[in-house]
């Protein structure tokens, strides 16, 4: 299993005790960056064209008009193709910036390559326990602040111009990338 290991001193100083005792250990740090900002990044992005594809007529209908149309070269000079486009460039650099975020938070789970293929019921079983704890452990690393004002400042100047549109999601983003623990 791939955790993140480091050698700490820790000073505990305690009520009870009358002076503080250090211990030196190699044990993973519980830091304050989880999973779920860079998952809520991926999962905006998802949702972005899952509405866009699906949901708004005017964005699914002229993207497929021009995939219907041989899509090269079907965007540059028609707007609401063009517009269509755009909306998906966007989603899909939403899931880019998530999946970022998370490979910059975690780097040992991707230098694991799973087995292709597990006959043994007991490897089978060890290696859906190391998933789990992978899914759980808390990575050293912090997503740089600048990231999270960057999306409030989104928020507010994509609120201000589009009252209606989905900017407070990246409100929110920010706010999950400010707070993260």
């Amino acid at each position: 299993m791939a955790t993140i290991h480091s050698t700490t001193t820790t000073a505990y100083s305690s009520s009870s005790s009358s002076s503080s005792s250090s211990s030196s250990s190699t044990t993973p740090i519980p830091y304050r960056s989880s999973r779920w900002p860079a998952r809520l990044l991926v999962w905006t992005g998802l949702s972005h064209n899952l509405v866009g594809a699906f949901v708004l007529p005017q964005i699914g209908g002229n993207f497929m008009d021009a995939i219907r149309h041989g899509y090269v070269n079907q965007f540059e000079k028609n707007f609401p193709r063009l517009n269509a486009f755009w909306f998906m460039v966007v989603g899909v650099n939403l899931i880019l910036l998530g999946r970022a975020v998370d490979w910059y938070l975690f780097p040992e789970d991707k230098e694991q390559a799973p087995s292709a293929a597990l006959t043994d019921d007991k490897e089978k079983e060890k290696s859906q326990k190391e998933q789990k704890k992978r899914n759980l452990v808390r990575s050293e690393r912090v997503v740089p602040r600048e990231l999270g004002y960057w999306c409030l400042g989104l928020g507010v100047v994509g609120i201000a111009a589009l009252p209606k549109g989905g900017f407070y999601l990246m409100l929110f983003q920010g706010a999950a990338i400010l707070l993260a623990k």
